[in-house]
C-alpha cells in the first residue's frame, strides 16, 4: 500500500513540475528573447519482486518476472531553442537573432553574461546597452551628432552624422555560440 502511495505522489509531483513549466512559458510569452522550456521525465527504478527464470516448482520456472514501478522523476527542464517569430517594432535598436548565438553583455562586476534579448537602448554616454543598462560587448558608442542608425544583417552598425548624406561604420555586433546552449544557465 505504501509503495502505491509513493508512486502516486511521484506522479503528482511530476505533473506539478509539468504544469509549472507550462505556466512559466505562458507567463513569458511576451518576454523578449525568452525561450520556452520543456519538462522531461524518467521512470524510476523498478523493484523486482520475482526475477524471470525463478523456479516456481521443482520442474518449472517463471517465464516472466514481477517488477513493480516506483514512480517517476523529473530528469531535466530543457530550454527549447527553436526560432520564434520576429515582431516589427519602432525601435531601430531592436535586433532579432536568426539561428544560433547570444549577445555578449558586460555586467557591473566586469564579467560577461549572455542573452538572446535584443531590445537595446542608448545610455546617457551614447553606449549601446540592454534595458538594464549593461554594455554590449564589443562596446558600440554612438557619436553625439548621430541622426540615423542602421544595423545590417551581418551585425554591422552604421550611423549618419549631422547633415552628412553617407553613413559610417562604427562597429559590429558579434554573437557567442555554445555547443550546448540548452545547458546554459538562465
Amino acid at each position: 500500500m505504501l509503495r502505491s502511495l509513493y508512486s502516486a505522489t511521484t506522479g503528482m509531483l511530476g505533473q506539478q513540475t509539468h504544469i509549472d513549466t507550462t505556466s512559466n512559458n505562458i507567463a513569458n510569452v511576451n518576454t523578449v528573447g525568452f525561450k520556452k522550456q520543456r519538462a522531461d521525465f524518467n521512470d524510476l527504478f523498478y523493484q523486482a519482486l520475482q526475477y524471470a527464470g525463478t523456479s516456481t516448482s521443482d520442474t518449472t520456472k517463471s517465464p516472466n518476472g514481477i517488477e513493480v514501478g516506483l514512480g517517476v522523476r523529473t530528469s531535466s527542464v530543457t530550454k527549447m531553442f527553436s526560432q520564434g517569430s520576429p515582431k516589427e517594432t519602432e525601435n531601430n535598436l531592436d535586433i532579432a537573432i536568426t539561428g544560433k548565438g547570444f549577445f555578449q553583455i558586460q555586467l557591473p562586476d566586469g564579467s560577461t553574461a549572455y542573452t538572446r534579448a535584443g531590445n537595446f537602448k542608448i545610455d546617457d554616454q551614447g553606449n549601446m546597452v540592454t534595458t538594464e543598462g549593461y554594455l554590449l560587448i564589443p562596446q558600440i558608442t554612438f557619436p553625439q551628432d548621430t541622426t540615423q542608425i542602421s544595423i545590417g544583417v551581418d551585425g554591422t552598425v552604421s550611423v549618419t552624422q549631422g547633415n552628412a548624406s553617407t553613413s559610417n561604420v562604427i562597429g559590429q555586433i558579434t554573437l557567442a555560440n555554445f555547443i550546448n546552449p540548452a545547458g546554459c544557465m538562465p
